[in-house]
């Protein structure tokens, strides 16, 4: 289990990366071609070209930067999960959201983790 937490939070230190430099293609890289993305208030997402489309409307919003805090995080054989909070900024540096959500991975055959299910919520009431 250590060698599949490891490698997830690995992951998803690569999937921050790529957010907070804004390159779309290395974001949707770090989903399956399947995956499903759940944001807060909003409709599923699904498919790789609608999360590229998802993640340029969040840019378009003024969305700066992504912070990401794993909480806990685990997995067994080609499956895993990963429980975070996260922060989001504007261009200014002021707090846009708040929030937390699950992220599950699934292992390629090629032994890359990739996300096939994010799921977002946000802590305004």
């Amino acid at each position: 289990m250590a060698d599949i937490k490891t490698a997830i939070i690995a992951a998803e230190e690569s999937y921050e990366a790529a957010i907070n430099g804004t390159d779309l293609d290395a974001i949707v890289n770090h989903y399956t071609d399947d995956a499903r993305v759940l944001p807060p208030g909003a409709e599923t997402i699904s498919g790789k070209e609608a999360i590229k489309e998802y993640f340029a409307s969040l840019a378009a919003l003024g969305i700066a930067k992504s912070e990401f805090v794993t909480e806990e995080c685990g997995g067994e054989g080609t499956h895993g999960f990963l429980r975070y909070s996260s922060k989001l900024y504007k261009e200014d540096g002021s707090l846009f959201e708040e929030g937390k959500g699950v992220v599950l991975y699934s292992k390629d055959s090629d032994g890359t983790w990739k996300i096939f299910l994010d799921v977002a919520n946000s802590n305004k009431q």
